[in-house]
């Protein structure tokens, strides 16, 4: 058994976009009238929680695992609270409507398109996962090679994300929002 524990990739892939994007930019101003819309603090306030969920589900199954079937179980809880953060977030979202910005409407269509397409690729990996016998000398290299998020999705995805944490208009709030504030300071899991 591998003393890694692998992960989902998500993480990664989520606390990058906002990394290079707009929480370290608190420093740019804003338009003094915004379009109209949700209050961009609480609409990325409610993006950040949504990532701060993932993270914290990447850290509760950072513990090593014993046993094979160990560590498939927490594969399977790490995925399932994955999945339930990203498509909570999602609905959030959408439930919020568009940010009060330039183009609020297609900041949150590829934001929730974002959060929808990632739930479903780590959905897709945890069939894949469930059906891994324990029992098979493979097991480990098989498990790390389902935790790669890849693909085309996802890359389009990420260029979407980070457009978006980018953005000039949400950048502000990026760097006000609590939620932001606390996942900015937030350790990475290991």
């Amino acid at each position: 058994m591998p003393a890694s524990h692998p992960r989902f990739g998500v993480v990664v892939l989520l606390t990058l976009g906002l990394a290079l994007g707009g929480c370290g930019s608190a420093g740019v101003k804003a338009k003094p009238t915004a379009p109209q819309g949700v209050d961009p603090v609480a609409w990325v306030g409610a993006f950040c929680d949504g990532l701060g969920e993932v993270m914290a589900a990447e850290a509760a199954a950072a513990k090593p695992a014993s046993t094979s079937q160990d560590q498939k179980d927490q594969l399977l809880t790490l995925a399932d609270a994955t999945q339930h953060a990203l498509t909570d977030t999602a609905h959030k979202l959408s439930q919020l409507g568009p940010p009060g910005i330039t183009d609020g409407k297609q900041s949150q269509d590829s934001a929730v398109g974002f959060f929808t397409t990632v739930a479903a690729a780590v959905g897709d990996r945890r069939v894949k996962l469930a059906a891994l016998d324990v029992n098979d000398p493979n097991f480990a290299q098989k498990a790390n090679q389902l935790n790669q998020l890849a693909g085309p999705d996802l890359g389009v995805s990420a260029t979407q994300m980070q457009g978006l944490t980018s953005n000039k208009e949400l950048a502000p709030a990026f760097g006000t929002a609590p939620q932001c504030q606390r996942l900015a300071t937030t350790p990475a899991p290991r």
